[in-house]
C-alpha cells in the first residue's frame, strides 16, 4: 500500500485570460529575496452543455535564488510576467492568454477575527507563460475518500448533490482534507454504489470560482407591491465530472492507518492554528485597553 511519503498525482490544467496580476517582494531571515505573484485568471468553458465563467484567483511564490546559487526558474517566470498585458491594463479583449504549470490544489484554513475557523482549498502555480490555447480550469488527481454526504441547503433539505472529503497527500506527507461535488444525479447513484469511505480512486473534474445571484421576496402580505432582494453568493467549488470505476486494488491504495496519522497531525495543527489567532486577539485587546487607560491618565 502506498504510505504518506508518496504524493497524491495532480495534473491540474489551468489556461485563461490574466485579468490582474500583483507582485509582492520580501526577504528571508538569511537575506534571501523572494517574490509573490497573486494573480486572476479567467476562464471561460463548457460544462454540462452550458458556457460558464469562473475567476481563478492563483499564487505564485519563488526565491531569486536557487540553493546552488542560480537564478531560480519559478522566479524568472514571476518576473517574465510583468510584462504581460493583463485586463486591468489593456482591456479584457487584449489581454493575454497565459498557461499556468506546476500547479497544485491545497488546503486553505485559517481563523477569522471573529475566531471561526475556515476551511477551504487554494490554487498555487510554480510557472507561467503566454499561449493560444483555450481556456481549461480542469484537475485530474488520486484522493483518499474519507467521507461521503448528501449536501444540505440553508433549510436542511436535501439539493441532489453529493459531497466528498477527499484526502490529499502534499510533499512531505502532509495530508490535506479537500472537499468535492458532485451535481449529475447518475453520478451521484453510481458513486453512492461504487465507492466507499477509505477507498483511494482517481477523479476527474472543473475548477469552478464564480458568483450566483440570489432574488428573495420581502415578508408575505395581502397587499401593496413587493420589492425582491437581490444577493451575491461567492461560490468556490471543485465537482468531479468523472473516476474510477471502484476503489484501487491494494497496491495502488493509501494505508487507512497511514492516512489517519495525517489527519491527526493535521487537526493538532488546525487546533494551534485557532489557539494562535485567540491568544493574538488577546495581545490586542490588551494593547487597545493600555492605550485607553493611558489616554485618560493623569498621574
Amino acid at each position: 500500500m502506498k504510505d504518506l511519503m508518496q504524493q497524491s498525482e495532480q495534473k491540474i490544467t489551468l489556461v485563461g485570460k490574466l485579468l490582474d496580476a500583483t507582485f509582492n517582494t520580501g526577504k528571508f531571515s538569511d537575506g534571501r529575496n523572494y517574490e509573490r505573484a497573486n494573480l486572476t485568471i479567467r476562464v471561460t468553458q463548457t460544462y454540462l452543455g452550458r458556457e460558464e465563467t469562473s475567476e481563478i484567483p492563483v499564487t505564485m511564490f519563488a526565491a531569486e535564488f536557487t540553493n546552488s546559487g542560480a537564478i531560480n526558474p519559478g522566479w524568472k517566470s514571476i518576473q517574465e510576467l510583468k510584462n504581460c498585458k493583463t485586463a486591468q491594463s489593456a482591456g479584457l479583449a487584449d489581454a493575454d492568454t497565459v498557461r499556468l504549470t506546476g500547479v497544485t490544489l491545497k488546503e486553505n484554513a485559517f481563523v477569522t477575527r471573529q475566531g471561526t475557523l475556515v476551511d477551504g482549498w487554494r490554487v498555487d502555480a510554480s510557472f507561467a507563460s503566454t499561449t493560444n490555447m483555450m481556456d481549461a480550469a480542469t484537475f485530474i488527481m488520486d484522493i483518499f475518500i474519507m467521507d461521503m454526504q448528501p449536501e444540505l441547503d440553508r433549510d436542511g433539505d436535501p439539493t441532489g448533490r453529493l459531497l466528498i472529503k477527499g484526502g490529499v497527500v502534499q510533499y512531505g506527507g502532509k495530508l490535506d482534507v479537500i472537499t468535492f461535488i458532485v451535481e449529475k444525479p447518475d453520478h451521484v447513484d453510481f458513486i453512492e454504489r461504487n465507492w466507499n469511505p477509505n477507498d483511494t480512486v482517481t477523479i476527474k473534474g472543473r475548477i469552478r470560482v464564480t458568483s450566483v445571484e440570489e432574488k428573495k421576496s420581502g415578508a408575505d402580505s395581502s397587499w401593496g407591491e413587493d420589492i425582491p432582494e437581490t444577493t451575491t453568493r461567492f461560490v468556490r467549488e471543485l465537482i468531479i465530472t468523472k473516476g474510477d470505476d471502484e476503489g484501487k486494488e491494494e497496491e495502488f491504495a493509501y494505508d487507512p492507518m497511514e492516512i489517519k496519522k495525517g489527519f491527526n497531525v493535521r487537526k493538532a495543527n488546525l487546533e494551534q492554528l485557532q489557539i494562535d489567532a485567540k491568544n493574538k486577539a488577546s495581545k490586542s485587546a490588551a494593547r487597545a485597553d493600555a492605550a485607553t487607560a493611558s489616554k485618560y491618565s493623569w498621574e
